[in-house]
């Protein structure tokens, strides 16, 4: 069995310990801007996103990803990709606000969204600007400060800007404040830490180069935001802006701490498997330990945000929000369909094999366009769309896997046996949640509901992590040392 290391662990304990941290401020804020401001707003938001969610993945161009990934760095390389974050950054945001009037009627929104949307764009130039020193600080697994970065940067420009302006009345604008101080201070943070050169270097031979593979990245980024947003999209379009509110408020609640997780594991796993990408013994067993990992922590999370969707919409979002909570369970399977499948594209990504790719993103792009125009005709509205977008996903999940199979035939066995257990807890982690209800029923407030629900996940986890050794999951938690001694009833090794 391979070892990540020990700085990847370091790495994936510090990158945890931000998303940890951040879900404890992003829950009580998500609960108070809720109250502050409407399903309207947070649907302007919303739709505003989409249309910088198509230009995010051009203003990066794929140069963090380049950075991380590249055999050898030098200065003169850093001064080319600055440069190049310069200008794909400036035309990026350029491009928006020439196109955010004709994304405005394409999404059939209000006039103010152009306006919304031509702000909030600057953050594609916040975005490109720090992608090098962001790159840097990944390639050399400074994993604290990355950490740290993220958290001070979500701290600052939503609980504070974006509260504040939202407390003195800003509406919707104080989403775009909050939004655009987070990424300011995303980019700023790096470059502070880093401190590389900011002097432009036109190297037109070293460019292509660059390009060469952060273009392809850009290209799949560019497709999975067109599936991952189709079904918004679609929503937005045929079903209205507050309708794409409640969708936007429900994703939110049914993958917050599902995408904190995953997001935190992309950021260590990218330059771990970079590193050892030629050694295809140790990937594919690395690769194997932690699709075990992912999925036996996302899909019981999964169960209990599902099973607890009620209490949860109505205690962190409030009474306004009650259409949000039948949309969460789905949602949360979406999202966990997707994360996973995440994970598998930043490994992919780490190969330099990202070729492949662009045909499994097509071939889900197709299932969503042939899916949506089917529930149109039948008049399915949005859990019709919702349904889609879950078909879409599985094809995205299962294309991934047959081609990673193929490449690392040795994990066939023990990574569907991941996929088969990740789902037997699932199931286990619902049909508990659910008999709870059943018993207490109505006789209990959502509050205490809640934390009861809660209290007994907890308690699942902790026998499973306990008396679960047979569980790969587990067990590759408990080799790789990410499990504290008290949960596990062992004592560490000597020397660890």
């Amino acid at each position: 069995m391979t070892q990540l290391g020990s700085v990847t662990v370091r790495g994936m304990r510090w990158t945890y310990l931000a998303s940890v941290a951040g879900i404890v401020l992003q829950l009580p804020y998500a609960a108070v801007m809720a109250r502050l401001l409407t399903p309207q707003d947070f649907g302007l938001m919303a739709l505003a996103h989409l249309v910088l969610r198509f230009a995010h993945h051009f203003a990066q161009g794929g140069l963090r990803s380049a950075v991380v990934q590249r055999a050898s760095i030098t200065d003169r390389d850093v001064r080319v990709i600055f440069t190049l974050a310069l200008a794909v950054g400036t035309c990026s945001f350029a491009a928006v606000w020439c196109v955010a009037p004709y994304a405005t009627e394409l999404v059939r929104g209000p006039a103010e969204l152009t306006r919304v949307i031509r702000a909030t764009a600057l953050m594609l130039v916040f975005m490109a600007l720090g992608a090098p020193a962001a790159g840097l600080l990944a390639r050399a697994m400074r994993y604290r400060a990355v950490a740290l970065t993220d958290f001070f940067s979500f701290a600052v420009g939503y609980c504070v800007v974006g509260f504040t302006s939202a407390l003195f009345g800003a509406g919707v604008w104080s989403l775009v404040y909050g939004t655009l101080c987070w990424y300011f201070l995303q980019a700023l943070l790096p470059c502070l830490l880093v401190r590389h050169s900011l002097l432009p270097l036109f190297d037109v031979p070293a460019m292509r180069d660059i390009l060469g593979f952060g273009g392809k990245i850009s290209v799949n980024g560019f497709l999975e935001y067109l599936t991952e947003d189709f079904g918004k999209l679609a929503i937005g379009r045929y079903v209205g802006v507050t309708a794409a509110g409640l969708y936007d408020r429900a994703a939110l609640l049914a993958s917050l701490p599902l995408y904190q997780i995953q997001a935190a594991a992309s950021k260590v796993l990218l330059p771990a498997f970079s590193r050892i990408r030629h050694e295809t013994g140790r990937l594919g067993a690395s690769y194997a330990d932690c699709v075990s990992l992912t999925t036996q922590s996302l899909f019981p999370l999964w169960a209990v945000i599902g099973a607890s969707s009620e209490q949860l919409v109505a205690l962190l979002l409030g009474g306004q929000w009650r259409g949000s909570a039948e949309l969460v369970p789905l949602l949360g399977l979406v999202s966990v369909l997707a994360l996973v499948a995440q994970f598998l594209g930043t490994l992919v990504e780490a190969m330099g094999v990202v070729g492949p790719k662009v045909v499994i993103h097509l071939v889900q792009l197709a299932v969503l366009v042939g899916g949506t125009a089917v529930a149109l005709v039948v008049g399915g509205g949005i859990y019709a769309l919702m349904v889609v977008v879950l078909i879409g996903q599985v094809v995205r999940l299962a294309l991934f896997q047959a081609w990673l199979s193929r490449l690392f035939p040795a994990t066939r066995r023990p990574v569907a046996v991941a996929y088969a257990q990740a789902a037997f807890l699932a199931t286990l982690t619902w049909a508990v949640l659910w008999s709870v209800q059943h018993v207490l029923g109505s006789r209990c407030p959502s509050a205490l509901l809640l934390a009861i629900k809660l209290v007994t996940a907890g308690v699942l986890v902790v026998c499973c992590v306990r008396y679960g050794g047979s569980l790969q999951g587990v067990r590759v938690a408990r080799e790789r040392g990410l499990l504290p001694a008290v949960l596990t009833g062992r004592r560490p090794a000597g020397g660890q």
